[in-house]
């Protein structure tokens, strides 16, 4: 009797909220998986392991900026695979076996498609995410596009594997969307994987660097912030950032963070309104405001300081397959310390991974999806 193939899935859109003593992941539960014939251009994959993004944590929350789901539906969308079988049509030279990680967004491929005609299928209007569209690395087998697939780099784990499409939305961002110098004073915003990844790229572009969080992350996800070396605060309504930076922020050795509390750059990583809408006021005319968070809701900006300041607010969306490759060399060289971010989690505690990770509770919960 063939063995059973397990999937965890998003089955519910209700509202929940992390403190109100919900159960949080009362919108999903671990489900069998059937698996219909490949179509054309096809694969099928053996999960390796898989990573606990934000956005799943959104979508099993039920925020509203995730409505658009349909469920059921197995999320998950950072992870690594092994090739299973090979569908009908052409892959080139793509084999049973390979060790792989997806492209998480796939494009319409059309020739006319402003986005898809430079091969940034991310910013395609039409985009696919795995995951969200089609079932993804949650569950114990996938079915994905051969086109997704980006083979893992020589001395690359499995494991870390399932980081590279997190860091490949970093190396977006902070390459594509940022002009870092060294010596630039950074404040990232919210620390969260893509917060402390953010941080780390800036770091190892040549900016000090300023990680934020609020009390609830003091003892783990600031506690990390710390550990690798990264000047850190706790804000809240009460005790701003824009507050602690014109009293005066010193690193180890003294030195004074920003000038006259402004920066040149902030990552806003938190998904909080109320953090983009103070951002303007704290980076240097003509710094720049890089967006990689999304929002729940509209966020209300001063448009006339933007303009009186200069500032450049840019937002960045994904990545694409030069991004992964990008990523890939930052944790070969070690710009990345991709193993001190992880914390892994077998399958059968799959519902476990996602508490924690929804309640703050672990740094970048990693599921090992198969024995």
């Amino acid at each position: 009797m063939a063995e059973e193939i397990k999937g965890f899935c998003l089955h519910g859109n209700q509202r929940i909220y992390p403190n109100s003593g919900e159960e949080v992941t009362s919108n999903t539960s671990v489900v069998s998986m059937d698996f219909p014939a490949l179509k054309e251009g096809e694969i099928l994959a053996k999960t390796l392991y898989t990573g606990i993004c934000g956005s799943d944590n959104s979508a099993s929350l039920g925020k509203p900026n995730f409505d658009w789901v349909k469920r059921p539906r197995i999320i998950g969308h950072e992870f690594s695979a092994e090739v299973l079988e090979l569908g009908p049509g052409e892959h080139g030279d793509l084999k049973v076996g390979d060790i792989f990680t997806p492209l998480a967004m796939l494009g319409c491929r059309e020739e006319d498609c402003p986005a898809c005609s430079v091969a940034k299928w991310n910013l395609c209007s039409e985009k696919q995410i795995i995951g969200f569209h089609r079932n993804g690395g949650f569950g114990q087998n996938v079915v994905l596009e051969s086109d997704r697939v980006v083979r893992l780099m020589k001395g690359l784990s499995p494991e870390e594997g399932a980081l590279v499409e997190p860091l490949s939305i970093i190396t977006n961002a902070l390459y594509s969307k940022c002009d870092i110098k060294p010596g630039q004073d950074v404040v990232v915003s919210g620390c969260g994987i893509i917060g402390l990844m953010s941080a780390e790229v800036a770091r190892a572009s040549g900016a000090r660097v300023l990680v934020t969080g609020i009390a609830h992350d003091r003892d783990i996800r600031l506690k990390k912030a710390r550990e690798r070396g990264f000047m850190t605060i706790e804000v809240s309504l009460e005790n701003s950032l824009t507050d602690q930076l014109a009293k005066g922020i010193k690193d180890s050795k003294g030195l004074l963070f920003g000038e006259k509390g402004k920066v040149d750059l902030l990552i806003e990583c938190s998904g909080v309104p109320q953090v983009l809408t103070e951002a303007i006021d704290i980076v240097k005319p003509e710094g720049d405001i890089c967006v990689i968070a999304t929002y729940p809701k509209e966020v209300s900006i001063n448009a006339t300081h933007l303009t009186r300041t200069s500032l450049n607010i840019k937002g960045s969306m994904g990545s694409c397959r030069k991004d992964y490759m990008a990523a890939q060399k930052l944790m070969l060289t070690g710009s990345f310390p991709s193993k001190e971010y992880i914390d892994l989690y077998d399958f059968k505690d799959i519902t476990k991974a996602f508490e924690d990770s929804i309640k703050a509770q672990n740094v970048k919960a990693v599921v090992k999806m198969n024995p």
